[in-house]
């Protein structure tokens, strides 16, 4: 740990620099004040020091990460929030950890702070215990809006984990707070809940619910200026709308969430909502649309260095190249998905599973089976159960074609199972 003081850090790294106090003042304080503080004879606010750090190029946990105990309670949690908006997720937890363990005045504030930070570092576990905790405590001041939020916080943090069943149950119940509070819960937040709500449900096959609930998030989010928001909420029902085969008001639908993502500037969910676009065209028989739609997105993702959704259009590229019989196309588009998903991303299922649908119009039922069981093992790994249900029933269809009966029926019998387990899952929590 490093024994230098908050002053000497700012000047070691001025000089490294190789500009003067004055230069590092401009536009912030007097080079008097950058005199004091170099010299341990003044503290920065949190606020200059943050300026201090931009002009020096620093990130400002490298200024105070070694000396939080000396710190105001105040400033480590801004120090918090920053290391956590920059998305350094395990020194946000470890400053986080530290304010909780002190049981700090705001600690409901940072506790929820801490939570949310666990999510975004994929510590689950973690984030389901300490909101649970919270819960508890809730329960018994029968504070009902604090209730809503950590509920959906915990559906949330369910649905990045692919758990639909436990994310349906904690939304349900944040629905049932919802229906219940007395003062008004914030346009904002029942919008992200009827969003959170028809993402489980949609991932369950519940599909024709889930639409309902898309439009009820974006009625709850007309009032609010979240434009993100409101985008997000129109491509969910977009993409519901496509589910049930309703390919062109799923185009039209995705037409206002591109606007929407493009007036907060958003490029990633505006490229992502025309790669949508361009499935519904294909969707619609409009191949050569779908095809130019589709490599100019593949394009723009390469541009803002999103590698995985690159890999997303080329697949998509490829279950286009399928559609039109171009086998050595579909093949090549597939090949280069591949190559930039990690080995077990859930986007590999659907690949494979393009992949197995040419080989079985190839006649190749090898080459099928080693696909289309890859793919179903991925999904039911992630918990996407109505998607491996679509695997099974072509992995029967691939037996019965090879008259290999007792094979055929062996995985009609998973296929059966997969379905009831679905079933069970959406019945559960009723």
């Amino acid at each position: 740990m490093s024994t230098k003081s908050l002053g000497q850090k700012i000047r070691e790294w001025r000089i490294k620099k190789g500009i003067t106090q004055t230069e590092l003042a401009e536009g912030l304080v007097t080079p008097s004040m950058i005199s004091q503080i170099e010299s341990d004879k003044a503290n920065p606010s949190f606020k200059l020091l943050e300026g201090i750090s931009r002009k020096l190029e620093v990130p400002i946990d490298e200024f105070l990460m070694d000396m939080q105990a000396t710190l105001e309670q105040d400033t480590r949690q801004k120090l918090a929030k920053s290391l956590k908006n920059a998305k350094e997720y395990k020194k946000a937890i470890q400053v986080y950890e530290g304010l909780v363990a002190e049981e700090a005045g705001n600690v409901e504030e940072i506790q929820l702070d801490l939570a949310e930070t666990y999510i975004h570092a994929k510590e689950f576990d973690s984030a389901t215990k300490l909101l649970e905790s919270m819960l508890d405590k809730v329960a018994l001041d029968r504070d009902r809006t604090q209730a809503v939020t950590l509920l959906r916080w915990l559906g949330r943090a369910k649905i990045e984990q692919h758990d639909y069943v436990m994310a349906k149950h904690y939304l349900s119940q944040a629905m049932k707070e919802l229906n219940k509070s007395e003062h008004g819960i914030s346009p904002e937040l029942q919008g992200v809940l009827y969003q959170y709500y028809a993402v489980a449900l949609t991932n369950l096959g519940e599909v024709a619910e889930a639409l309902e609930h898309y439009k009820k998030a974006i009625k709850a989010s007309q009032g609010t200026p979240n434009l993100l928001l409101i985008g997000q909420a129109y491509m969910g029902l977009a993409n519901t709308h496509y589910r049930l085969g309703d390919y062109k008001e799923a185009a039209e639908t995705t037409r206002t969430a591109i606007t929407m993502f493009r007036s907060v500037n958003n490029k990633v969910h505006e490229v992502t909502a025309k790669m949508n676009y361009g499935i519904f065209q294909y969707e619609m028989g409009n191949f050569d649309e779908a095809i130019s739609q589709l490599q100019e997105c593949a394009d723009e993702f390469k541009e803002v260095g999103k590698p995985e959704l690159v890999a997303n259009a080329f697949g998509e590229l490829g279950v286009v190249h399928l559609r039109m019989k171009n086998f050595q196309e579909a093949e090549k588009w597939c090949f280069r998905a591949l190559e930039l998903l990690p080995a077990e991303h859930h986007e590999r299922a659907h690949v494979y599973r393009t992949m197995a649908q040419m080989y079985q119009e190839l006649e190749n039922s090898d080459r099928a089976l080693e696909y289309i069981l890859s793919s179903v093992s991925i999904f039911e790994k992630f918990g996407l159960l109505s998607e491996a249900s679509k695997c099974y029933a072509q992995i029967v269809s691939i037996y019965q074609s090879r008259h290999e009966l007792d094979k055929a029926s062996e995985y009609m019998q998973k296929m059966t199972s997969t379905m009831q387990e679905g079933l069970r899952a959406r019945g559960l929590y009723l």
